[in-house]
């Protein structure tokens, strides 16, 4: 059993255990060290009152004490100072540099003011935009590259989508989801919009609730028509999510359930000799005079449920991920789901090519 222990955070005391109080000190401890300025303390302060209203969301949910996955959870959500120090060190190297000659400074400081005015601040990546998002954050993300109106690039998404017949972009749109990043972090989300990336600007990111107001475009002024649309595609998302949460969830139940009948049936078939399951679903499957042919037909079957299970699966994930904001598969899972659903795919494909071969032989 873990000690756990009282832990007073911001004014408010939550029980928590050993290992989850570690990890915390120890990330409470790399802010102070890279917010060490002289508004560090502030910061400090303000991210430590962050934390406790998520510890206290937590607890508000039914738990009895923070652990340590707890406390991952805020340090995704709020963001490691040690992504942020080398991009400080490095922008600080040039101003180290101290020229014995002022004049001549001065000179080329002169000189190099235009040129570092046209300059951006940072190049803009490339992340799903979480805080603009109406399914997985893909459009406000690219809208926020290119600094367009998200709600435009959505409007223009649906009429090329039906233009095309639906399939073609929701295929790119899905692909999309699995390779782009989430920006889920302040720093991620700072990147997307092209500002510095300083330890102030991570700072005042934080202050304003552990992630900066959604990027739209460059343009602060919600009028109410944007409004209307944004909410409008909210709604439509939802639904949507809705649906395909339920196709998938059904789809996933189903294929379980022809996979189970037939490894019954297979096993039947060659333990028992008993071909009356398979029978059922293919009368044919006993007129070939090859020996081999009905086990190679029964593992056939079972393989074609099998491709469905893994698709079914992943869209009642996303759904759920879009509906409930929960945390997606990582990368490496969907590497994984991937490879074999692609092994599945052509296995049942050369599967059926020889028992189509050898049904009537």
């Amino acid at each position: 059993m873990k000690k756990t222990f009282p832990v007073n955070i911001n004014g408010k005391v939550f029980y928590i255990d050993e290992d989850a109080y570690e990890l915390l000190l120890n990330y409470l401890d790399q802010l102070r060290s890279a917010f060490s300025d002289a508004e560090g303390d502030e910061i400090v302060s303000d991210i430590e009152s962050r934390i406790s209203e998520l510890f206290d969301e937590r607890i508000s949910a039914g738990a009895n004490a923070i652990i340590y996955s707890d406390v991952n959870r805020v340090i995704e959500i709020m963001g490691k100072p040690s992504d942020i120090s080398e991009n400080d060190e490095t922008a600080e190297e040039p101003a180290a540099e101290q020229p014995a000659d002022d004049d001549r400074a001065r000179q080329r400081e002169a000189q190099e003011a235009p040129a570092a005015a046209a300059a951006p601040t940072e190049s803009k990546k490339l992340y799903r935009n979480l805080n603009d998002k109406v399914l997985g954050g893909v459009l406000g993300g690219i809208a926020a590259y290119l600094g367009w109106d998200a709600n435009i690039m959505r409007i223009l998404f649906v009429v090329l989508t039906v233009i095309t017949q639906v399939w073609p972009l929701t295929i790119i749109y899905l692909i999309a989801w699995m390779i782009m990043p989430p920006a889920n972090t302040p720093l991620k989300v700072l990147e997307m919009q092209g500002q510095p990336v300083t330890v102030d600007s991570i700072g005042q990111s934080v202050l304003s609730s552990a992630t900066p107001p959604p990027y739209n475009g460059g343009n602060n002024q919600h009028n109410s028509l944007s409004n209307v649309i944004s909410n409008i595609f909210s709604v439509l998302g939802k639904c949507l999510m809705l649906i395909l949460g339920f196709i998938g969830s059904v789809g996933a139940l189903v294929a379980t359930g022809f996979t189970m009948f037939f490894i019954v049936a297979l096993i039947a078939l060659t333990c028992f000799d008993n071909v009356i399951l398979i029978q059922n679903v293919d009368p044919f499957i006993i007129r070939s005079s090859i020996s081999y042919a009905p086990t190679l037909i029964s593992t056939a079957y079972l393989f074609l449920p099998l491709c469905f299970i893994i698709p079914a699966v992943a869209l009642a994930w996303a759904a759920a991920s879009a509906l409930f904001n929960c945390k997606g598969a990582a990368k490496s899972t969907i590497i994984i789901a991937c490879v074999l659903e692609l092994i599945l795919i052509v296995a049942t494909i050369v599967l059926w090519s020889f028992a189509d071969g050898i049904r009537y032989l």
